[in-house]
């Protein structure tokens, strides 16, 4: 078994959003978010990640995959705290997406980023803003993988002091505390429950 941390580029995206949102399509954030889109739930999560991963490299953002033996198991999107200076015209796809799905949905995630990101940690740091791995493939160390590296990003960056991370699942919180997170703070976000967790670079 080979395993393949890579960058993922712009001609990677549509299998990136189909990794991502295999993996989130029973997660309770989508079923908060997307509650009212009835037959179309599964396409606009992949619809939902494919607008975003598209913002997120427009804006330079590190997007990572993992491949075993060529075949992807699992991606990463996440951010540098201290360089959010946002392109203008990167979020073009978003604002078509949005026009697909309900204004309640839209009010939904709204509400959902102001106050997750209101949790976040005020030092500079690097944030994974999503990541997962397929279900097939789960339980594998994948996502491990993809964490440490974003914590080497991290380690390598004079300004950042750690990386933080959102769950809204309280299964995943040993996972993280594992790997030496922390939970930060818990807040109620609509019928969500979400922790905010970060690690402090060694």
């Amino acid at each position: 078994m080979i395993m393949n941390i890579f960058l993922i580029k712009e001609a990677d995206l549509v299998e990136a959003a189909e990794i991502i949102s295999a993996s989130f399509k029973n997660y309770e954030v989508m079923r908060y978010l997307f509650n009212d889109s009835g037959n179309d739930h599964e396409a606009h999560i992949t619809e939902f990640f494919l607008a975003f991963y598209q913002f997120g490299l427009a804006n330079n953002w590190p997007c990572y995959g993992v491949r075993v033996n060529e075949q992807w198991v699992a991606v990463a999107l996440g951010c540098n705290s201290s360089e959010q200076e946002i392109i203008k015209g990167s979020d073009d796809a978003l604002t078509e997406f949005y026009k697909k799905i309900s204004p309640q949905a839209c009010c939904r995630i709204e509400q959902y980023d102001q106050q997750a990101d209101a949790a976040h940690p005020s030092k500079a740091h690097f944030f994974i803003d999503s990541i997962g791995t397929h279900p097939d493939h789960q339980g594998k160390g994948y996502a491990k993988a993809l964490i440490l590296k974003f914590q080497e990003l991290s380690k390598s960056d004079v300004h950042s002091t750690g990386v933080g991370l959102n769950t809204e699942s309280d299964n995943n919180i040993n996972f993280y505390q594992h790997l030496g997170y922390q939970v930060k703070a818990q807040q109620k976000i609509g019928s969500l429950t979400s922790w905010s967790l970060f690690r402090t670079d060694d």
